[in-house]
């Protein structure tokens, strides 16, 4: 079905809450349940490392510290490329058949980093001012991909930075770290509301053509919606 022949529901918190305590048919079930448990143990593997680094940190081993922020820095790269994959994936879809979800604008408060906080507020003002419906759901999607990005890109510097600074500045950039941490994991939590929002207004006969763009984009997940 193309563009012309849906609508989205009306956005708003209301109704973004409505659908994220909604029930699913069995195969949007299944998909959504998928990449979630993906999504959710890569993120685990990255706080764990962190959260090693941070011991490593604290206990004067500054060499595991290193080793750790940099292992942290390319977990933090495949967590972001997946969410980004899943954006991608909505997007791709949406632009296809018109399938537009409830979403919400990010809020900056709920960032930590400047950058991140710049692109929420971003964000929030042309939803408020100049965005409604299909526009509204196509920016957040790419206000999410922006801050992803970003993060990924001063992880890297702040890894690159441990490894030639010298020992005083280690606390510093662990810091930094912590903070690309956090909004990471609120990119995440971002990215499944509005994915669950997506499930709730798909129908039953796209769910197997997301499902193909979903797994293109995310090949990983192959094992889990099977």
């Amino acid at each position: 079905m193309g563009q012309q022949g849906r609508k989205s529901r009306t956005t708003g918190v209301g109704t973004v809450k409505r659908d994220w305590i909604a029930s699913l048919p069995e195969g949007s079930h299944r998909l959504y349940g998928a990449a979630l448990d993906e999504l959710e143990a890569s993120y685990v593997i990255q706080s764990v490392t962190l959260n090693e680094a941070f011991d490593s940190c604290a206990a004067g081993r500054m060499i595991n510290a290193r080793q750790y922020a940099f292992v942290f820095a390319g977990l933090l790269d495949r967590l972001a490329e997946r969410l980004q994959g899943v954006l991608c994936a909505m997007e791709e879809h949406g632009r296809h058949y018109g399938t537009l979800p409830n979403v919400e604008p990010l809020a900056a408060e709920n960032f930590r980093g400047a950058l991140s906080q710049r692109i929420a507020q971003t964000d929030r003002l042309l939803a408020t001012l100049l965005f409604h419906g299909r526009s509204r759901f196509f920016h957040k999607l790419h206000a999410l991909t922006e801050a992803l990005a970003a993060i990924q890109k001063q992880s890297h510097t702040a890894a690159e930075a441990l490894a030639q600074d010298g020992f005083d500045w280690i606390p510093r950039q662990y810091q930094t770290l912590e903070i690309l941490d956090y909004d990471l994991n609120t990119c995440l939590r971002e990215t499944v509301v509005v994915l669950k929002s997506f499930f709730c207004v798909l129908p039953s006969e796209e769910v197997g053509p997301f499902r193909e763009t979903l797994l293109s984009r995310m090949p990983s997940l192959k094992a889990l919606a099977c």
